[in-house]
């Protein structure tokens, strides 16, 4: 889904801007801009970014995230370079950025369901690149992630890590293939039919 969307869907984007603040700033506790309930920064206002959505079939957001071209300006360029001693700088039509990685919590959720979202985000972002010409999707993650990315079947190569005062952070880069794609379905054994990833 694109920032046209945003009238004709405005209940899913109204859930995953509150899906964001709930996990970004009352969960998670980062510095970030939450208004009327809703987490939302300037590249959701001034940029065109691509929102990827996880609906079930009562219409419920169980996890989104967001893509940013980065031949324009993108959070590793500006926010988060300052996190690495290295050259994080990637800009290149065929390479987007992933953030806002968003799956909220709901009540009686199970750490498999958690998973099962996660895996279906990560396959829809594949199709999407594949779709669309995207061979590469950069972005910043805890370095914890590596195992569950490796669990998924889609790891990314590690570009930097982050200096040992701002964490355990790592910059990283995917690569969107049709083999990627396969070990996440045939890994997870997801059933897309269950919920639907929304894309535009």
């Amino acid at each position: 889904m694109s920032q046209d969307d945003r009238v004709e869907h405005a209940a899913l984007f109204e859930q995953m801007f509150q899906s964001r603040a709930a996990v970004f700033h009352e969960r998670l506790g980062w510095d970030v801009m939450v208004k009327n309930g809703r987490e939302m920064d300037r590249y959701d206002e001034e940029a065109d970014p691509v929102y990827l959505l996880a609906v079930d079939d009562e219409q419920r957001v169980r996890g989104s995230l967001r893509l940013l071209a980065t031949t324009g300006s993108t959070m590793l360029q500006s926010e988060f370079k300052h996190f690495f001693d290295d050259d994080v700088d990637v800009a290149a039509p065929a390479i987007w950025e992933c953030t806002r990685f968003c799956v909220p919590p709901v009540l009686g959720k199970t750490t498999q369901d958690v998973g099962t979202v996660s895996a279906e985000l990560l396959i829809g972002l594949c199709e999407l690149c594949l779709a669309s010409g995207i061979e590469f999707v950069v972005g910043v993650y805890d370095t914890p992630m590596t195992r569950i990315y490796a669990r998924i079947g889609w790891s990314p190569q590690p570009l930097a890590r982050a200096r040992k005062e701002i964490g355990n952070i790592t910059a990283g880069i995917w690569e969107a293939t049709p083999t990627a794609l396969s070990s996440m379905r045939q890994r997870l054994s997801v059933r897309m039919s269950g919920r639907r990833v929304l894309v535009a």
